[in-house]
């Protein structure tokens, strides 16, 4: 009988946790904007930039649906359809693509954003994350804030683990104002401004009919949930880099007073000036797509998260009447977020508590990682099994299923460092 007791006793205990188990700490929440459908979250980011909200277009919304299900199957392809073969092919170039849905206005703007993973958070959360990626990615953040477009539709699809986002933008009294026009280039008012061959029909428009009041200039970011990283855009305006900071920029009406002459460009983390950074205009761009009234500086490192920081942007505006210059100075502050999701910080050898099928972002430093801890080595024990749901420069966001007491070793490859374990508990 004693044996048999002390079976069953011995059956019951469990085994002691191990020791050193960390938890993770809490991620970006999210917040006022966590309900918010794509076009209502971009409308908030344009908001926070002093912009007026994108009305939501039904022929813009249309052809950006269509492009996102054919960039599942050809995401290579971005703002071209290379394959008219294709069951999904809408329209060679962007024109055609709207001009299919009806829209007469040939200055619709296209951004675009594709990736592949297995979706770790919904559909609503995924759509914030690819508008927050195409807001550090400069040459798409300047095409979203642009003041002269009003209107815009969203498409967002989702096949195979590829994922594609399109935004398409226009102007809606530009689109409107071109099913009424008849006016072409040989009989303008010249006294007039105008756009030539501005719509489908070959019409022109006057700027004084489709012109929309723009402020003297958006700064960007702001806010408090600001990103903290840059990695990827197509061309890139850092060709020598695998990522960087999110850059802030500053873009001014060209339609104003004065021209810019930027003096200095400048970030601050609290009292200190974040060194290590690069600044782009029209002249220094290497794809020589910034405008002279449109300046970026990248710091060259990630910011720091859940981090106030400060910009100044000192420049001399020269009167386009009298050529006159006055120094000016705009200054701006903005909060960056916590991560996307909850995260641990790590060095090597930590136990890690997680709960199955949860995403966690495991991040190791940037001086051991240099942009390269995006790919693991792993074993697993017990029935765990890992999925890496997306690849970044300081690590990966990965989640374990599996049973309780299960679990996964691992370490970023090539690095000689011991492996951290996730334990489902």
């Amino acid at each position: 009988m004693l044996v048999t007791l002390l079976l069953l006793f011995g059956f019951m205990v469990r085994p002691r946790p191990p020791e050193n188990l960390i938890y993770p700490k809490t991620g970006q929440t999210g917040g006022e904007t966590g309900g918010m459908d794509a076009l209502a979250y971009l409308n908030h980011l344009r908001g926070e930039a002093g912009l007026g909200a994108f009305a939501r277009s039904p022929e813009l919304t249309r052809s950006a649906a269509a492009h996102a299900d054919y960039l599942t199957d050809f995401p290579e392809d971005m703002h071209d359809e290379n394959h008219p073969e294709s069951r999904f092919f809408s329209g060679k170039e962007l024109g055609d693509r709207v001009k299919k849905t009806g829209y007469q206005y040939l200055g619709a703007q296209e951004n675009v954003s594709t990736v592949s993973n297995s979706e770790p958070v919904g559909k609503t959360l995924q759509q914030h994350l690819h508008l927050d990626g195409l807001m550090t990615a400069i040459y798409h953040r300047f095409s979203l804030l642009d003041a002269n477009s009003d209107e815009a539709g969203i498409g967002y699809t989702v096949r195979n683990g590829n994922h594609a986002f399109v935004v398409n933008q226009g102007n809606s009294r530009a689109n409107k104002r071109c099913g009424q026009t008849k006016h072409s280039e040989e009989d303008v008012e010249e006294y007039r401004s105008f756009y030539p061959s501005a719509c489908q029909n070959g019409g022109v428009l006057y700027a004084d009919e489709v012109d929309i009041a723009a402020p003297d200039y958006v700064a960007y970011p702001v806010g408090k949930r600001v990103a903290t990283m840059f990695a990827n855009e197509t061309p890139n305006p850092l060709p020598d880099r695998k990522f960087s900071g999110n850059p802030v920029s500053i873009a001014f009406n060209e339609e104003g007073d004065d021209e810019i002459e930027m003096l200095s460009f400048e970030l601050f983390k609290g009292k200190e000036k974040v060194g290590n950074t690069r600044i782009l205009d029209a002249e220094t761009d290497p794809n020589k797509l910034f405008t002279p009234y449109q300046f970026a500086l990248f710091p060259l490192d990630p910011l720091a998260y859940d981090t106030e920081y400060r910009a100044v942007f000192r420049y001399a505006a020269i009167s386009k009447e009298d050529g006159l210059a006055r120094e000016k100075k705009v200054e701006w502050t903005f909060r960056t977020r916590k991560p996307n999701f909850d995260y641990f910080n790590l060095q090597g050898g930590e136990n890690m508590a997680v709960q199955a099928g949860k995403p966690h972002y495991l991040r190791w430093p940037l001086s051991l990682c240099n942009g390269d801890c995006n790919n693991v080595s792993y074993s697993s024990y017990g029935d765990a099994e890992l999925v890496i749901h997306e690849s970044l420069p300081d690590g990966v966001v990965v989640s374990v299923k599996g049973s309780r007491g299960s679990g996964v070793r691992l370490v970023p490859e090539g690095k000689s460092i011991p492996e951290s374990a996730l334990l489902i508990q």
